[in-house]
């Protein structure tokens, strides 16, 4: 009887944990990644941690900073922000919102009383997004979602179509992981003048979030990996004080 109720009790546990995992980073710990463009041959560096968290109705939102670090005195590096929000067992990561127009704002223009008058002239609607829980089986198609950007009379309008491939084990530099796979396309276009499809496969990590990334584009075709994942970090020094340098 007590080694029925034991199985039972280990049973139910492993649910309710299942049931609550969280695709995000909960170590507080800094990610470091690497990127490599097989394209142009180059390399970059990035560290990704969270920012802040606020819960509210049932929600509980998450910003994380993910800054890249400088490769050279032409291309220098910059910070963007990414929002995810974990919900009914559900972990959204927001790919394209406001957030990432104004960041992106901020990239491109360095001087801030601009930067706020180009603001003012732009818009932005719908936002692209990725749904991650156990539940998902393989083959099920992921939620379309798509996303526009304003700039007076243009606009520039990016999609998101794919499906979710099971779940798989992933070896990386930082250890292995069972993570959820997902394969999608985002297309964006504007107007005549510009049309780009990317399609990208990604790998997904209870308690750590983006484990890798493949992206193969028209211009590029990228590998991002997690690298290391604990305490270690701290011991690549310059590159911290680098990335506290950008501002956040």
């Amino acid at each position: 009887m007590k080694k029925a109720l034991f199985i039972f009790l280990s049973a139910a546990l492993g649910n309710i944990l299942a049931a609550n995992a969280q695709y995000y980073n909960t170590t507080g710990k800094h990610l470091y990644y690497e990127t490599h463009n097989s394209r142009n041959n180059i390399t970059r560096q990035s560290l990704s941690f969270v920012k802040q968290t606020e819960a509210g109705n049932d929600t509980l939102h998450i910003t994380l900073a993910d800054s890249v670090l400088p490769l050279n005195e032409e291309k220098k590096g910059f910070m963007s922000r990414q929002k995810i929000a974990y919900t009914q067992d559900n972990t959204i990561v927001y790919m394209m919102d406001e957030t990432s127009m104004s960041d992106d704002m901020k990239i491109i223009m360095d001087n801030k009383e601009k930067e706020e008058e180009v603001m003012k002239k732009l818009s932005s609607e719908g936002c692209i997004y990725i749904v991650l829980h156990n539940r998902v089986r393989k083959g099920e198609k992921m939620k379309k979602s798509k996303y526009t950007f304003k700039a007076g009379p243009i606009k520039m309008t990016t999609t998101l179509n794919g499906e979710y491939q099971g779940f798989e084990r992933l070896k990386t530099p930082a250890g292995e992981f069972d993570c959820i796979k997902l394969t999608y396309t985002m297309k964006a276009n504007m107007l005549l003048f510009f049309s780009e499809t990317v399609n990208i496969t990604e790998w997904y990590a209870q308690g750590i979030g983006l484990v890798k990334n493949e992206e193969d584009g028209n211009k590029e075709k990228t590998n991002k990996y997690l690298h290391i994942c604990h305490e270690e970090v701290l011991r690549l020094g310059n590159m911290v004080e680098q990335i506290l340098s950008l501002g956040l």
